[in-house]
């Protein structure tokens, strides 16, 4: 598990590249104001300068870092997950791991597609990001159902 750990945290960080790149590849292209927020159908009703893009491409790289050095501390308190999956920090890390690649898939398309809004190639964001926010939801359910099943295991045992 350590292994397929270590591969998620390859690709999650290939994906902050691609974000850099992108964004530097077409940041000289951009309109001066952007979309920057987006509501719930995915039409674009918050814009701001396009300086803001390199704001997101900058938390991105935080949120990157942030998990990767929360990987390594399974005790860490803002790690709300369940304890008996935490009691085990090689599964720990395998999660956060998970979550890291989710989150900068996420960001990703929060990314291209912006600037694909400012581009003038799109208008609004595509179901992409429902499917995302979709998958986060079915990850936390089967995280929860897995924890549920690591406790009765105990239980029975003890």
């Amino acid at each position: 598990m350590k292994t397929i750990s270590f591969i998620l945290k390859v690709i999650s960080f290939v994906v902050l590249l691609f974000i850099w790149i992108f964004t530097i590849v077409n940041f000289r292209n951009l309109q001066e104001t952007i979309p920057i927020h987006y509501n719930l159908d995915g039409t674009p009703d918050g814009f701001g300068s396009r300086s803001t893009i390199w704001f997101e491409t900058g938390l991105t790289s935080v949120l990157f870092l942030f998990l990767i050095y929360v990987s390594k501390k399974t005790n860490f308190p803002l790690l709300n997950i369940p304890q008996n999956i935490k009691d085990n920090p090689i599964l720990t890390e395998f999660v956060v791991s998970v979550l890291l690649l989710i989150i900068m898939l996420i960001f990703a398309d929060i990314n291209y597609e912006s600037i694909q809004n400012a581009l003038g190639k799109t208008k609004g964001l595509s179901s992409t990001m429902n499917y995302s926010l979709g998958l986060v939801f079915i990850f936390v359910a089967g995280l929860l159902v897995y924890s549920y099943k690591i406790s009765k295991r105990q239980n029975l045992q003890g």
